[in-house]
């Protein structure tokens, strides 16, 4: 909290205020260690104080003390601390705080939640820090069912915990579920990984989604031994011709900021952290120099990113053409040196699998002597004497043979045009006649409606009818004048 924030609260504390009169009907009195704990906010000049470093040493002092008291009202505060409490807030606070120490984790005020956690993160009747994180993990495990409020900052702040304490990295990746991090982790290392992991991590970050390409589906394996391949080669192209590695060249790049350690919650350390550096993986690390803290990690661009979309979707187009596959897309401009990279894997591909089909069909002339001798065997025991009369009779009748006339006879037929709802129609007849996409189509998202297009119009393609890359539904050539026509029906 910062210098004003603490003048203000210093002020705020001699406001005078309705209060419940000690000794009244119905009003105990605050028992006298309430009463020290108060004193110590005026132990010195309160200007002089930050309003954490008072709460600090407040829960220091009452880091053992337990009671027992039946409040039944409600404590609502932005930076809840023991001194924005009045008398029974603050009896009810400690009683509810004692039964949570003996396991009766009960609803409360959410602001009486978050002090429990200050007075974790400032390890208040904690011995160890490894013993503050467990007790941080089991205390937001059981109140975020209670009440889901905390869970954006407790998982912030036990990080931070993580990191301020030099704690088990494995503690600070239970709290993050990163699939973007993971994914770059596994393009900077590519060569240990296979080229279903490589494939599987750029298709992720990329805004076209090559998984859902209707050749992959026909060609899946290969789509992957080729989009593995083009990446090893822009790897190396990278680190011969430009100053950029492969990640930083398609991805982003490695930034660093100065770094708020528990933002937005009460903490006071009456020591300056020494001088660290926590690294979480190579992608993101933590340092401390001078009491100052800073984070370095890897950010994702969106125009980098376009980029490997953009190569994704050449592969996807040039191996339809390679491949003679039923429908094409539009290609995307990309240096003429990745498209030369795509053209050499995909016949790099081709020429090694015309070299496992020769080794395939490959005679041992050896074995020829024996296969003429099975063959011969096998012949042999196909000719046999025709069944008797009876036996092709069934009680008494002749089962006669099938004639051609008795064979139904069924010709391919064309699944009849599925029903669009309105905005699926206006959305085709925009990509149909050249309008905007997003016009006629309310508060509908276009990436529902082209999944719902594509769905219904499977089963009579066998192929998705439109494409989509995170910006724009583009129609596939192919099936333009039969769309035209189901659209006129």
């Amino acid at each position: 909290m910062d210098e004003e924030g603490a003048v203000a609260d210093a002020i705020a504390s001699k406001v005078y205020r309705d209060e419940p009169i000690p000794g009244a009907a119905g009003v105990p009195r605050l028992p006298g260690k309430y009463l020290q704990m108060q004193r110590i906010a005026f132990r010195d000049d309160p200007y002089e104080q930050s309003a954490a470093a008072i709460f600090f040493r407040q829960g220091q002092f009452m880091a053992d003390f337990e009671d027992d008291f039946d409040y039944r009202g409600e404590f609502f505060c932005y930076f809840p601390t023991y001194r924005a409490m009045d008398d029974r807030q603050l009896r009810g606070y400690f009683s509810w705080r004692t039964r949570v120490r003996r396991g009766m984790i009960e609803p409360t005020s959410l602001s009486f939640a978050f002090v429990y956690l200050y007075e974790l993160l400032n390890r208040i009747g904690v011995d160890s820090p490894e013993e503050g994180f467990l007790k941080l993990r089991k205390f937001r495990t059981a109140y975020r069912l209670i009440d889901a409020g905390i869970e954006r900052y407790a998982s912030l702040w036990m990080r931070d915990y993580v990191v301020y304490h030099n704690l088990d990295r494995r503690w600070f990746e239970e709290l993050t579920d990163d699939d973007s991090d993971r994914a770059v982790l596994v393009l900077a290392d590519y060569k240990s990984h296979s080229a279903a992991e490589v494939f599987a991590a750029l298709d992720f970050l990329s805004p076209y989604k090559l998984e859902h390409s209707a050749f992959f589906r026909y060609h899946s394996d290969d789509v992957r031994t080729v989009v593995a391949g083009v990446f090893a080669a822009l790897a190396e192209y990278c680190a011969k011709n430009l100053r950029n590695s492969v990640c930083e060249r398609l991805i982003g790049k490695m930034r660093s900021a100065r770094y708020n350690m528990f933002r937005s919650a009460v903490f006071y350390d009456p020591q300056k952290h020494p001088d660290s550096l926590y690294e979480v993986n190579p992608l993101l690390r933590f340092s401390c120099r001078n009491g100052i803290w800073s984070c370095e990690r890897f950010l994702r661009h969106k125009e980098r990113l376009r980029l490997t979309g953009a190569i994704l979707k050449n592969i996807d187009h040039r191996m339809r053409l390679r491949y003679g596959f039923k429908s094409v897309l539009k290609p995307e401009k990309i240096p003429a040196v990745y498209a030369g990279i795509i053209g050499r894997e995909i016949e790099r591909l081709l020429e090694l699998k015309r070299k496992n089909a020769r080794s395939k069909i490959a005679i041992d002339l050896s074995k020829l002597q024996e296969i003429r001798h099975a063959a011969l065997e096998t012949q042999r025991k196909l000719i046999v004497e025709e069944p008797e009369e009876d036996s092709v009779m069934q009680q008494g009748n002749p089962i006669p043979a099938p004639s051609s006339a008795d064979v139904p006879v069924s010709s391919p037929s064309v699944p009849d045009a599925p029903v669009l709802s309105g905005g699926e129609r206006r959305l085709l007849e925009s990509l149909l006649y050249g309008k905007d996409p997003a016009a006629g189509i309310g508060g509908q998202l276009l990436s529902v409606l082209v999944d719902s297009i594509n769905g219904k119009f499977f089963d009579r393609f066998g192929d998705t009818v439109i494409t989509w890359d995170g910006e724009m539904p583009e129609l596939l050539e192919d099936y333009r004048d039969e769309l035209k026509g189901i659209i006129a029906e």
